[in-house]
């Protein structure tokens, strides 16, 4: 039996509602905005492509 260090990747996303300026100063004010964790867990995707396996020697 070997080990492997194994790295599981997931896709999700925030949704929020903001007002500026421009589509541009949404986007930064939404980056700063804390994250959802409760709206994250429900929406999150495998991301099987990026997965990856090490074997530990």
């Amino acid at each position: 039996m070997k080990k492997y260090e194994v790295t599981i990747y997931y896709s999700g996303f925030c949704s929020y509602v903001i007002e500026a300026e421009s589509a541009e100063a949404a986007i930064e004010k939404g980056r700063g905005i804390d994250i959802n964790t409760n709206e994250i867990l429900t929406n999150l995707e495998n991301w099987k492509e990026a997965d990856t396996a090490g074997e530990i020697k």
